[in-house]
């Protein structure tokens, strides 16, 4: 009777993770192509956005002089509105990317989510 519970709620789990990564919206790579390129075109950012996660977080990198970490984010959040690229909800975390260059620290800087 137990192996049983426990087989029933192993497919239970898996019937749920495919159902929800089935259901989940992906951007498109050409989508991710133009909002890479959009913050690359700015001075503020001078690397290629560091990495996405899940299509909900971009990690992009500034040097810290510049401007504080939760502007940066707002600043990056409004060039992409103003392309009209589908960014509702995108969460940008701002890292240092000289820090990163010489010692490999994330050290994070600040972050925003986009409306």
């Amino acid at each position: 009777m137990k192996r049983t519970i426990i087989i029933l709620l192993i497919a239970a789990c898996v019937a749920v993770t495919l159902y929800i990564n089935q259901t989940k919206k992906l951007i498109p790579p050409e989508v991710k192509a133009k909002i890479e390129q959009t913050l690359l075109d700015d001075v503020l950012f001078p690397a290629r956005p560091v990495w996405w996660s899940d299509d909900k977080i971009l990690a992009v990198g500034i040097a810290s002089e510049s401007m504080t970490g939760n502007a940066a984010a707002e600043k990056a959040c409004q060039l992409l509105k103003n392309r009209s690229l589908p960014i509702s909800g995108l969460i940008i975390e701002v890292y240092d990317v000289i820090k990163i260059q010489k010692a490999d620290d994330w050290s994070l800087l600040g972050s925003g989510k986009c409306p």
